[in-house]
């Protein structure tokens, strides 16, 4: 089981990668991620660093007032990986409206003491 100092480490993790991509900071978004972690999204899988921060920018221009609320996490897990399940809703700052909601499924390792996604699915 992991420590509660752990799950909050994974709980901000989840924070910075939505605060990177809603400040549009595709190489802070990128190292929420392993050197070779994906992401899985609608239009198909990146993976890798160079990939990542690809995608965060092709992203990112299409929603230039787009806020990430994720919520209700569930993280499992023990040593050095965990899962995690949570919500996320897609808000448009423009007019309050949801844009989109949708499930992460993440797969999380540590990293030299430090908590990464190696690979987060988005469920639409």
């Amino acid at each position: 089981m992991l420590s509660a100092e752990d799950q909050l480490a994974i709980m901000d993790l989840s924070a910075r990668y939505c605060h990177a991509t809603d400040s549009h900071n595709a190489e802070a978004w990128a190292d929420t991620f392993t050197a070779d972690g994906a992401i899985e999204a609608p239009q198909g899988t990146s993976q890798g660093r160079d990939a990542l921060i690809q995608f965060s920018q092709g992203v990112n221009t299409g929603m230039p007032t787009v806020r990430h609320y994720v919520t209700n996490l569930v993280i499992c897990g023990e040593g050095d990986s965990a899962t995690m399940s949570s919500y996320l809703n897609l808000i448009n700052t423009d007019g309050n409206a949801t844009v989109f909601t949708a499930i992460y499924e993440d797969e999380i390792v540590r990293v030299d003491g430090e908590w990464k996604f190696a690979r987060r699915k988005i469920v639409v």
